[in-house]
């Protein structure tokens, strides 16, 4: 499973290729918390996790989206947004090819931007970002967020607008008070929250129950639990999320990621 699946071939000139309309954002699932994201004007990614297991706890049980040396094809990179520092997310071989095949720009909190400066990205392509201070890469306007993952050192959640669009990454957030919050200030096209199996005796991710409570504090109109598929043993099926969802947030689309699929975003 650490390398790219036969049948994944051509995912980044997929990517490259496709026809993104004024107002859209296109998602393509890399695998974890990790995105190829276009827009009209703008090729970003979230979270790119291209690198092998780290037995014998953390296995994988899906294959990286690409080879990290093909990183290049995808065109020309606006920017790298990272989560927090977990090598799922601040992945160091995806952070090298991103250093040595691209000229984009690495954000990040100041424990991620310290793996991708080890991993040779440049220090004047580093940006340690600023709870809601934003930021613009080609037709996005980039807000980072705080959300609440005890497990990282530092970590921040981002809130990607075009036009009216707006979408709502949370990395590996635990559900929180604060998303009423998220409501308030922005009408959520679509919410990001990573969901798995947890183990007896932790709590790594959201589960099912904490992921509609997610999409139903902050109003979002489409939920796309991500992560569930990608560590052996902690595996959820979204079958669960949409499920309960259906109790907390009836009128909230449960749309998993799937990967390599285009999963596109507009308003209405």
């Amino acid at each position: 499973m650490d390398r790219p699946d036969p049948g994944m071939e051509g995912f980044p000139e997929r990517v490259r290729d496709a026809r993104v309309h004024e107002g859209e954002i296109a998602l393509w699932y890399t695998g974890g918390a990790g995105y190829a994201v276009r827009t009209a004007r703008a090729t970003l990614l979230i979270d790119p996790f291209l690198g092998p297991s780290n037995p014998p706890d953390w296995l994988r049980a899906i294959p990286p989206a690409f080879a990290p040396e093909r990183i290049g094809e995808l065109g020309p990179l606006d920017a790298v947004l990272i989560t927090h520092e977990h090598a799922d997310h601040a992945d160091p071989v995806a952070l090298a090819a991103v250093a040595n095949g691209t000229t984009a720009v690495v954000y990040g909190p100041a424990s991620a931007i310290a793996v991708a400066e080890a991993a040779g990205v440049p220090g004047d392509r580093c940006r340690v970002v600023t709870r809601d201070e934003p930021f613009t890469a080609g037709d996005l306007r980039v807000t980072p967020v705080g959300i609440v993952d005890p497990l990282a050192e530092g970590c921040a959640g981002y809130v990607l607008e075009t036009g009216s669009v707006t979408l709502l990454h949370c990395g590996d957030s635990l559900y929180f008070d604060g998303f009423v919050d998220f409501g308030t200030r922005w009408t959520l096209d679509a919410l990001c929250v990573s969901v798995g199996n947890n183990p007896p005796g932790a709590t790594l991710y959201m589960d099912e129950a904490d992921a509609a409570r997610a999409a139903r504090d902050c109003r979002a109109r489409m939920l796309i639990p991500q992560h569930y598929d990608l560590w052996q043993g902690i595996t959820l099926d979204p079958r669960r999320v949409r499920e309960v969802a259906g109790w907390y947030t009836p009128d909230t689309k449960v749309a998993p990621a799937r990967l390599g699929r285009r999963r596109t975003v507009r308003r209405g």
